[in-house]
C-alpha cells in the first residue's frame, strides 16, 4: 500500500472508530495512556486534533513531555495504526469552536468530567511517523510523514 492509501484508510477508520489511545509520559517520568476522540481536518494528513480540559493532569505532562504516541484499532482489531508525534496546546477560541463542531458528538465522557467549556484546550499532534499492521494477514507498512 502507498503512503496515500494508508492515510486514506486511517481517515476512514478514524471516522468509523473515533476512539484512540494517547500515550504520554507523566511529569514524574511514568507512561500514561488514555482514550481520546481525535480527528483530522481536510487537507492535513500530518496533524491529529483532540480536546481536553486545561485543568486535567495530562496538560501539565504534555508541557514537560510533548512527545506522544497514538494508537487506533479497527473493530475486532483487524487493523492497527500507531503514530508518533509532538503535541502543541492551542487555546484559540475560534479554532476550539470549529473543532468542537467537528467532534462534539464523540465527547460524552469529556463533558461528564468537565462541564466548563472555558477550560477547553486543543491538543494538536504533529504526526512524524507511523505504522500500519493487519494481524490477520500479517501485513505491515511504515507511514512516512514529516520530520
Amino acid at each position: 500500500m502507498t503512503n496515500d492509501e494508508l492515510l486514506k484508510k486511517f481517515r476512514q477508520l478514524l471516522e468509523e472508530s473515533p476512539q484512540a489511545l494517547l500515550a504520554t509520559v507523566t511529569t514524574d517520568g511514568y507512561p500514561a495512556m488514555r482514550y481520546m476522540t481525535p480527528t483530522m481536518t481536510q487537507g492535513r494528513n500530518d496533524v491529529l486534533y483532540a480536546v481536553t480540559a486545561a485543568s486535567f493532569p495530562k496538560v501539565k505532562d504534555l508541557v514537560v513531555h510533548p512527545q506522544v504516541s497514538w494508537m487506533l484499532t479497527s473493530h475486532k482489531t483487524r487493523e492497527i495504526f500507531s503514530f508518533r508525534g509532538t503535541i502543541t496546546l492551542i487555546e484559540d477560541p475560534r479554532f476550539k469552536s470549529e473543532l468542537l463542531e467537528e467532534i462534539g458528538q464523540g465527547l460524552e465522557t469529556f463533558w461528564r468530567l468537565n462541564n466548563d467549556p472555558s477550560d477547553l484546550v486543543v491538543l494538536e499532534t504533529r504526526l512524524l511517523s507511523g505504522e500500519y499492521f493487519n494481524p490477520k494477514t500479517a501485513e505491515k507498512a511504515q507511514i512516512v510523514l514529516s520530520m
